[in-house]
Order: C-alpha cells, then sequence, then structure tokens
C-alpha cells in the first residue's frame, strides 16, 4: 500500500486509500475514497494515460494517476501499439485489441478488453494449436470469457 493520497476534485478535497494490485501488463490500483467511493484506476498500455474501470479516461483518472505517479519510477511505464477490432454479427459485438510480437518464433498476441485492459495472452504453437495465458487473480472483473474461443480464429483471418 502506497500512503494515502489527497486529490482536488469537485471543487473538494479528498482524501484515498490506494493498494496496488499486481499486475504485469498495468500499473493497476484499486483506490477507495473517503466519501467511499472504489474504483480501479489502470495506466493504458497504448497512451500511458490512466484509466477509470469500465468509465475510460476521466478526469479523476488522471488526477489519480498523476498522484500515483509521483510515488512510481518513470521509466516503468512501456506502451505498446495496439491494433483494434470490431465486428457485428448476428446482433452481437465482437471488440479487442491485440499486440503481436514473436517469442522463440511463435506468433504471440496480447489480448485487451475495448475498456483498455488487458484480458489474456494468445500464443500459436501451429496450425491448429493456440495456448492461452491468463493473470491469475482476476476475479471480480470479468470479460466476455467466450472471447477465449473466438479471438484465436479471428486472428488467424486477419493478415500480418
Amino acid at each position: 500500500m502506497i500512503k494515502p493520497i489527497q486529490i482536488f476534485f469537485n471543487d473538494r478535497l479528498y482524501t484515498a486509500e490506494i493498494s496496488e494490485i499486481y499486475h504485469p501488463i498495468h500499473w493497476m490500483f484499486h483506490v477507495k475514497f473517503d466519501d467511499e467511493y472504489e474504483n480501479i484506476f489502470f495506466s493504458d498500455v497504448e497512451t500511458g494515460k490512466w484509466v477509470e474501470q469500465d468509465l475510460g479516461f476521466t478526469n479523476l483518472a488522471d488526477k489519480v494517476g498523476k498522484e500515483i505517479a509521483k510515488s512510481m519510477p518513470k521509466d516503468n511505464i512501456i506502451r505498446k501499439p495496439l491494433n483494434w477490432y470490431h465486428e457485428e454479427s448476428f446482433g452481437k459485438n465482437v471488440s479487442f485489441g491485440y499486440h503481436h510480437f514473436i517469442v522463440d518464433g511463435y506468433s504471440t498476441y496480447e489480448i485487451y478488453s475495448e475498456n483498455k485492459r488487458y484480458m489474456f495472452t494468445l500464443v500459436k504453437l501451429n496450425n491448429e494449436l493456440w495456448q492461452l495465458f491468463k493473470v491469475p487473480g482476476m476475479a471480480g472483473w470479468n470479460y466476455n470469457e467466450e472471447y477465449i474461443e473466438e479471438i484465436p480464429f479471428i486472428i488467424d483471418t486477419l493478415k500480418f
């Protein structure tokens, strides 16, 4: 836990307790304000800006991120270009971002939700087999589990 922070927001000074949530991709913190509002705030890998979970790039996220960043090493922000895929078919919306790279000769894809949060990593082992890596302990945040089955088929249709 980092020391409590104070943030001036909406004409009021708030005190907040912040707890780091271990995450290998984002800086991520649970923030609970003295008015009982709480949410998760995390860094966006594309822009380095701060995101208020499920609300996006808010003024509060910006203020919280700037305050947290005062206690963090400056060189820990890693930015990655994401490609975005959006499709609507049969009344169902499929939307995700991905970062493609090669590890030991294997095509690897970090997959991100449209709210900018990392979901999982897929590694293509051969033409028929994919391996899935997820961050353990991410209970409390649910993404569409069907994406685990759908995204490999979608990626196979994309040209690289």
